[in-house]
């Protein structure tokens, strides 16, 4: 028995969706816009990308291309006219720092003196719409002059031909433009970030920011109200006024996961087809008819999704509360009906042949086979056809064992994906090899699918590291310049610039890092290009030690070279060759023992060339060769130098990516590296 409430009245429940799907669609639509807005919803920095900023930013840089223009007119003519001088002294005003956050240095681009600035700072301090911000202005370049015979001016403009500002000085003839002096100004510019002044810059920013929170908190309050109104549907799911128990009606007499299959499917299917549809009329929506119908096309889809969830949750809620939700499939259903052809598939196999083994098999056959023997034998004429009969049952299990061995040959060679076929071995004398051939299908498929789930770990693995590198450069590309500012800065306290110095250190080499990080994943991937060409590898190799002399002496090295007389040359990529050696260099520098010699050996023999490169490491090299090839890998087990493990796996990934052969040889604690490529003329 159930109460009966007003949760039991039709137009209460039709109601209810109705506000659940228009609360739901409304929600959508301002998540996908709190979505595409999200990294500059509270956050000041990122609303630069509105076009009410760019527009302050644009009015702010056209008066300060005035006032360079009108400053280059005073170096020309020494003077300026009562109308410039009054647009000069205009614009003065308007990049007053007491009037917009907009600040600004211009320096002598060739000595770096100061020329003159927004507020007489030397530098900008936080400023933080600085795109583009060193720009030259040169009078033969990025200044240009003319002289305008209609108006009879001159006027000087940009390399964009936007007009900077015109002089009224007629008297002077056009031949004298080439004589103009040259100046080179280097221009920095920005918006000061606390943004204290109330300027169109802090009007676009509270414009910007309000209305995007607005969206953020009435959006919230919608999906909650949605959520509150689909828990309300989930109590009214079953109820109705003229029964006293919950009822089923007849979507809810659909098999359970037929009707999950298809709800799902059709909520995925309208989902996405509604964003698609938002995103396209994003994109189209500048006035044009066709970005309003893609968002008519995406409300509906939207509402279609929301009916199918709001029926599928009442469906799922009517279902719990009679006690069908899995009493009701077409699994159970097919799950019963299987259960009970095996039940009765069993015991017919275990009245007939279940209790036969193989041996027994064989030898009622072979028993068999005599018996029909004496039966032909009786005939004389039936024992050709009989032998016969035997022979092609014979020479059919053959051919079906062939097949299960080349089969096989061809998974242990190599092939998982090989399927043995066992449409010929139906007959009852070669059901034991189709039982055999199907295991081994099963078996390299197995192994199939073992070694496509490898490749797609690795293939996961080498993105994982290029897409955490890609968004580790731009924090490590920041830090590096903020340290070099500081470098810059007249810093009196020692220990301060020994922190400054660590910070450089560190900071570059974990850039060293990254950049082999990447290079690491593209080279292994085989997706980094190529462009090979005739190189003489003797030439390169002399180039490699002339590099690393300094560096090979200052860690006790003596380099012993053995290069032919004559130039051999390879086919190979530049920049990827050049990459090898010098990564083969560098371990030598960083892992090779003090006072011991480092030996560069280029060898032409039988139509390949080979570079070696030997040394004695400075550690024990206590593992084996193949594992020192691994990414990561050192033979500093107590990771005290400088490495990062990746440069013998570099070498290895380019050199195969160009056509060649690397290894290692590790005897004691000599080792040798051998990289050989294919010699041509």
């Amino acid at each position: 028995m159930i109460k009966h409430d007003f949760r039991d009245r039709a137009l209460v429940k039709a109601l209810a969706v109705l506000l659940t799907i228009a609360c739901g669609v409304c929600a959508v639509f301002g998540w996908i816009y709190c979505g595409v807005n999200w990294d500059s919803m509270f956050d000041v920095g990122d609303f630069t990308y509105s076009s009410a900023w760019n527009q302050a930013r644009e009015n702010a840089l056209w008066r300060l291309s005035e006032r360079l223009g009108y400053e280059w007119a005073k170096l020309r003519w020494g003077k300026l006219t009562y109308l410039e001088e009054q647009e000069y002294q205009s614009a003065l005003y308007d990049l007053d720092p007491a009037r917009t956050n907009f600040r600004y240095t211009v320096r002598d681009n060739a000595t770096g003196e100061l020329l003159f600035s927004s507020d007489g700072k030397k530098s900008l301090d936080n400023a933080i719409d600085l795109r583009s911000s060193l720009r030259t202005y040169d009078a033969r370049n990025s200044l240009n002059v003319e002289y305008d015979p209609d108006r009879e001016v001159y006027v000087w403009s940009d390399d964009a031909g936007t007009e900077l500002g015109e002089s009224e000085d007629s008297a002077v003839p056009p031949q004298a433009v080439q004589d103009l002096p040259r100046v080179a100004w280097a221009v920095e510019y920005g918006v000061d970030s606390r943004l204290k002044v109330d300027d169109a810059f802090l009007a676009a920013r509270n414009s910007y920011t309000v209305g995007n929170v607005k969206v953020f908190y009435v959006t919230a309050a919608l999906t909650g109200a949605w959520l509150i109104l689909a828990v309300f549907l989930l109590c009214c799911a079953g109820r109705r006024r003229s029964a006293d128990t919950f009822v089923l009606n007849w979507q809810d007499k659909i098999p359970y996961d037929l009707y999950l299959c298809l709800m799902v499917g059709g909520a995925v299917l309208c989902f996405a087809g509604g964003i698609d549809a938002t995103m396209e009329g994003w994109r189209h929506f500048n006035g044009e008819p066709y970005g309003k119908t893609l968002y008519i096309m995406a409300g509906a889809m939207f509402t279609l999704f929301f009916i199918l969830v709001a029926a599928g949750l009442m469906s799922t809620a009517a279902r719990i509360k009679t006690h069908t939700l899995l009493k009701n499939t077409l699994l159970r259903r097919l799950f019963g009906l299987l259960g009970r052809g095996g039940a009765a598939l069993g015991r017919w196999w275990r009245t007939t042949f279940g209790s036969w083994s193989v041996t027994n098999r064989v030898i009622v056959g072979f028993l068999l086979y005599l018996v029909g023997t004496v039966l032909t034998g009786l005939t004389i004429v039936l024992i050709p056809v009989y032998q016969g009969v035997v022979l092609f049952g014979l020479c059919k299990w053959a051919l079906g064992w062939k097949a299960i061995r080349e089969g096989t040959a061809a998974i242990v060679g190599g092939a998982p994906e090989t399927v043995i076929d066992t449409s010929d071995l139906d007959r009852p004398l070669c059901r034991d090899l189709k039982a055999h051939a199907e295991q081994l299908n099963d078996l390299g498929s197995a192994i199939n699918s073992a070694v496509e789930e490898r490749m797609r770990s690795e293939r996961m693995k080498a993105e994982l590291i290029t897409n955490v590198s890609h968004d580790l450069k731009t924090p490590l590309t920041s830090i590096i310049n903020y340290v070099d500012l500081l470098k810059k800065e007249d810093i009196q306290n020692e220990t301060a610039q020994e922190y400054i110095e660590v910070l450089d250190r560190k900071s570059q080499r974990l850039k060293k890092l990254t950049e082999d990080l990447v290079e690491a994943s593209k080279a292994s991937t085989g997706t980094l290009a190529t462009d090979p060409e005739r190189i003489g590898v003797g030439q390169l190799a002399s180039q490699a030690l002339g590099e690393y002399e300094e560096k090979l002496v200052a860690a006790g090295l003596t380099p012993v070279t053995e290069l032919p007389q004559e130039e051999v040359f390879v086919r190979a990529d530049g920049r990827h060759l050049w990459r090898i050696l010098d990564n083969l260099m560098g371990n030598c520098v960083k892992y090779a023992m003090a006072g011991t010699r480092v030996y560069l050996d280029v060898v032409a023999w039988d139509g390949r060339v080979t570079i070696s490169v030997k040394n004695v490491s400075a550690q024990q090299l206590n593992i084996p060769a193949e594992q020192l090839l691994e990414r990561f890998v050192r033979g500093d087990e107590s990771r005290t130098t400088e490495g990062s493990g990746l440069g013998l796996s570099i070498a290895r990934s380019l050199t195969e990516l160009n056509g060649g052969t690397f290894r290692l040889e590790v005897d004691g604690d000599l080792f040798k590296a051998v990289v050989s490529f294919p010699q041509v003329d």
